[in-house]
């Protein structure tokens, strides 16, 4: 992800809104000098981290903006792999075997600044050169680059582009989303940033206002800016999208808007794949998991647990429940965790259950809750009868007692 100081030169304010000086090719060479870019990043495979940087940089003799070019780079390797060499994880060990025989052998004399390295290697039964070699392997620039990114300048420009609207997103404090189609990578995106969220149908599309948990509470509402970015790669998967964010910035509030269509070749993971699917938003979500697993077992009962993607209609609003348990006879039932949030966030919680008329949801929740009346408003959205009270962690075997109960086909 880019930084602050990648877009900053390419920002301006007019009348309260933010504009965006993107990348274009109206000339016809920007493309050509990022397929070249693409090009030698490939070539370069199998080398370190800080000597493919260097090449990139060296590229400014090209360019007429080395600012630009900067960014463009981080893009790059943002979307390649990168690997400690082998035997990276004996460096601290061997630093400190190099360490110490420098230490009993001070003050140096000249000629011996080889010795420490001999004792070491003599120490750990290896060679001065493996020595040398994985002193600082473990370094962030010694990794290697395993896999360079399947990219070519297009789809690098349009890359990048996108890079530069999610830097702006650093300084939010409010994010407001609206996009047609794509809504299980969309949602997941917002589950896995644990943002506050809430979500209304649109017409055929959906609205999605996302704020930070403790935004209310904080000095600096903008520092959940960096889970508002993370949003962006699900847009990829929508039909067409557009945000409208409010930034803080030291001119005072000011407004971001941006549109754009999907770019399926952008190198981005898509959010529902199966790398983030065992991805969960908090450790009680984790933590039932875990224990739903060793206790009963995928196939017990013949009950399943899933994470659901899935949006559930709220009269105008949608949620999203936390996981799903499917069981082998077609029954189903729906389980919402509950965790630490502002009293007037579970309150339209209460209310968004209520509307749903799920009588197959089942919530569970945090005893320590600091909700005052909004626990009552809570049960009455369910009946107590589907709430599960939890002390330290949630467990499988009382959600799955509820869930004998509730479930429906």
């Amino acid at each position: 992800m880019l930084t602050r100081a990648h877009v900053a030169p390419f920002l301006r304010v007019e009348r309260g809104i933010v504009r965006v000086s993107y990348l274009s090719d109206s000339e016809g060479r920007v493309v050509p000098f990022l397929d070249r870019l693409c090009r030698l990043v490939t070539h370069l495979e199998g080398w370190p981290r800080d000597a493919v940087i260097e090449a990139l940089r060296r590229q400014e003799r090209r360019v007429r903006d080395a600012t630009r070019l900067a960014g463009i780079a981080k893009a790059l390797l943002d979307a390649c792999d990168f690997a400690p060499p082998d035997g990276a994880e004996q460096a601290p060990a061997i630093r400190d075997a190099v360490f110490r025989a420098r230490g009993s052998r001070w003050p140096p004399v000249p000629g011996d600044a080889r010795v420490p390295y001999e004792i070491a290697a003599a120490e750990r039964g290896s060679t001065t050169s493996d020595i040398e070699r994985l002193l600082y392997a473990d370094r962030p620039g010694a990794r290697l680059l395993v896999r360079a990114a399947r990219l070519d300048g297009k789809t690098l420009l349009a890359r990048y582009n996108l890079e530069l609207a999610r830097a702006v997103l650093l300084d939010a404090e409010r994010v407001r989303i609206t996009a047609r189609g794509g809504w299980r990578a969309i949602f997941g995106a917002v589950k896995l940033a644990r943002l506050m969220h809430v979500i209304r149908r649109v017409g055929r599309s959906y609205e999605i206002e996302l704020t930070g948990p403790a935004s209310a509470f904080l000095v600096q509402p903008g520092r959940y800016g960096i889970r508002f970015a993370r949003i962006i790669p699900g847009l990829a998967h929508a039909r067409s999208w557009r945000i409208e964010a409010e930034l803080r910035r030291d001119e005072g509030p000011v407004t971001f808007r941006v549109r754009g269509r999907p770019r399926p070749s952008l190198g981005t993971a898509p959010i529902g794949s199966v790398a983030h699917r065992t991805t969960h938003d908090s450790a009680w979500e984790r933590s039932l998991a875990t224990d739903f697993r060793k206790r009963i077992g995928s196939d017990r009962g013949g009950w399943q647990l899933s994470r659901e993607t899935t949006p559930v209609a709220a009269g105008e609003e949608l949620f999203l429940p936390d996981f799903t348990l499917r069981h082998a006879d077609g029954r189903e039932a729906l389980i919402e965790l509950v965790g630490f949030w502002t009293p007037e966030y579970l309150e339209a919680k209460a209310r968004k259950v209520a509307a749903a008329h799920l009588d197959h949801l089942i919530l569970v929740v945090y005893r320590g809750l600091a909700v005052g009346g909004a626990a009552d408003a809570l049960t009455a959205s369910v009946g107590a009868d589907r709430m599960v009270w939890f002390t330290k962690h949630p467990r499988a075997a009382d959600v799955l007692r509820v869930a004998e109960q509730c479930a429906r086909r």
